[in-house]
This record gives C-alpha cells, sequence and structure tokens, in this order.
C-alpha cells in the first residue's frame, strides 16, 4: 500500500486508539460523520477542495489530539483536493510532457 492509501485508515486507527467516536468529532466540528467516514476512507468525493478541505483536516486533527499542521501538511502532499497549488501544478507539468490539452478538455484532471 501507497501512504496515499494509508493516510485516512491511520488517521481511523488514531482515533479509535484514543477512543474518539466520529459522532464526537462530529459534534465538536460542526461537520457530518459521513464527510469523516470519507475522510477516512480516502474517499473526497463529497468533500469541499483548498482552504475548506485543509480546514476540516485541521479540524479533525486537533479534536483527535494530533499534530494538525503536520496532518494537513501531509494531506495536501497527497491529495491534490487540498492543495492550493495543485491546479497549477498540474497544468505545468502537462506542459512540459505535451499534455495540456488533454487537461483543458478534462477539467475532472484538476482539484475543484
Amino acid at each position: 500500500m501507497s501512504e496515499r492509501d494509508t493516510f485516512g485508515p491511520r488517521l481511523r486507527r488514531e482515533r479509535e486508539r484514543r477512543g474518539i467516536s466520529l459522532e464526537t468529532i462530529a459534534t465538536v466540528t460542526r461537520v457530518g460523520t459521513d464527510l469523516w467516514e470519507g475522510l477516512e476512507q480516502n474517499d473526497f468525493s463529497r468533500w469541499p477542495s483548498g482552504i475548506f478541505a485543509r480546514a476540516f483536516v485541521r479540524d479533525y486533527a486537533k479534536a483527535v489530539g494530533l499534530e494538525a499542521d503536520g496532518v494537513v501538511d501531509e494531506f495536501c502532499r497527497l491529495f491534490p483536493v487540498g492543495d492550493r497549488r495543485a491546479a497549477r501544478i498540474i497544468q505545468g507539468q502537462a506542459r512540459i510532457v505535451g499534455l495540456q490539452e488533454v487537461v483543458a478538455e478534462d477539467p475532472g484532471l484538476l482539484p475543484a
């Protein structure tokens, strides 16, 4: 498994190890358990992007008692949905390898 594949499950294990329920996190953060389940399964299909995604990850980390900045940095590195720089980086890489038309034709390749 890649580092990306283990991100959410690792957060879930840490939460469970500390005896914190998703309902508690949902109450503290005012974000529904369905989104937290998505985080723990690396499913960001219903998540906001950019600053909101980073804020959610930060809130989760704080609620679990993890070092929030480190968790957010890792999230941004592993998942473009959280990184405000991702679209620009992906477009730049596409230009380098000659695929800018593909990226332009399929906006789904870029984070929202």
